[in-house]
């Protein structure tokens, strides 16, 4: 089986984070608000590139050829079967911590209105408990995630 691997050119945003674009897929566009959150999407973008068989497969060019601007980096990326459980908890944890501060919320708030107890929250958070599919989709839509990040495969597909 030939090994999937496409140059990504990693742009900061003006604003804050990066977006990602492969030049050998238009189209094939990303962004993350860190550089590693940046990478993971790189590889969930490819994999989501090349699970549609509309999408041409073109030949990848090399590293050395690709042209990119000043304060650009570029990188080799694979889809993304690389999300290990520890990685898919870290980005559980992140979706959560960030939902509850974005909306202003602490872990008891989040539980009084999910009507369960704050160590069922704590749980979840630190990777101990993972939460029925109802209350996975109640945590996402209270915190603004997708909540099939729970459910993610090791291949971090949803």
């Amino acid at each position: 089986m030939e090994k999937i691997i496409y140059p990504a050119i990693f742009h900061k945003d003006e604003g804050h984070g990066y977006w990602v674009e492969f030049p050998d897929l238009p189209g094939c566009v990303t962004e993350g608000e860190t550089l590693e959150e940046a990478f993971l999407m790189a590889g969930d973008a490819l994999d989501c590139w090349f699970d549609d068989p509309a999408q041409d497969h073109p030949k990848s060019t090399p590293i050395t050829e690709i042209k990119a601007e000043k304060g650009a980096v570029v990188q080799m990326v694979q889809p993304a079967p690389y999300l290990s459980e520890d990685a898919k908890q870290f980005f559980i944890e992140e979706a959560i911590e960030k939902g509850l501060e974005e909306r202003k919320l602490s872990k008891n708030q989040a539980a009084t209105i999910l009507a369960v107890d704050r160590s069922y929250i704590t749980h979840i958070v630190n990777g101990k408990k993972k939460p029925s599919p109802d209350m996975a989709k109640r945590i996402g839509l209270l915190l603004g995630f997708d909540w099939r990040i729970f459910y993610a495969d090791s291949a971090g597909a949803l």
